[in-house]
């Protein structure tokens, strides 16, 4: 089975570099035709079911990648971004908002979710998906958000054991994984 995860296209908060956790904000202009042009990109990817965030961002990703498929589409809330808590809102350039990326600094997060706590959460979600769907479809595409790729990454590669040099996700990064 493949994992085929996606961010979400961009949203205005994404253009004004502000971090959105779980505020539940729409794509924009740009986010509709990146979310166009992820379709396009895996038009010859069968695709058996998709799983989403409940944020708005993320189900209008999906929804337009499943214009021509008509699969089934499941939201499930445990797909949904890192609870940013404080955070929400603030310019993403802030050097505390890079502090809270690492999963080595662990850096607690007030009203919020830590690193590590975000991370077991999408550990146990991938856990639950290939156990549930692993013998029952081909192809899985998952669209969520960028720390959850970023943890879905440390799920298949392993995580960080020493300071971690923080790679940026692009809306509508698509990554695969062969599980």
């Amino acid at each position: 089975m493949k994992l085929i995860i996606i961010r979400h296209g961009k949203t205005e908060w994404n253009t004004l570099k502000k971090a959105a956790g779980q505020v539940d904000i729409p794509l924009n202009e740009t986010g509709i035709e990146q979310a166009k042009e992820t379709k396009e990109k895996l038009k010859n990817i069968p695709i058996d079911i998709i799983i989403t965030s409940p944020l708005i961002r993320a189900k209008q990703t999906a929804e337009i990648i499943n214009e021509d498929r008509n699969v089934p589409i499941i939201v499930d809330n445990r797909a949904i971004e890192r609870d940013l808590g404080v955070y929400e809102g603030m310019p993403n350039s802030e050097e505390i908002f890079n502090e809270i990326r690492y999963y080595t600094k662990n850096v607690p997060v007030k009203n919020g979710e830590d690193c590590k706590t975000y991370t077991k959460r999408v550990f146990d979600f991938l856990d639950d998906v290939i156990k549930e769907y692993k013998n029952k479809y081909e192809n899985v595409l998952i669209c969520s958000h960028g720390f959850f790729l970023r943890s879905a990454g440390w799920y298949f590669n392993g995580v960080p054991t020493e300071n971690e040099e923080v790679v940026r996700i692009k809306n509508c990064q698509v990554d695969i994984y062969d599980v």
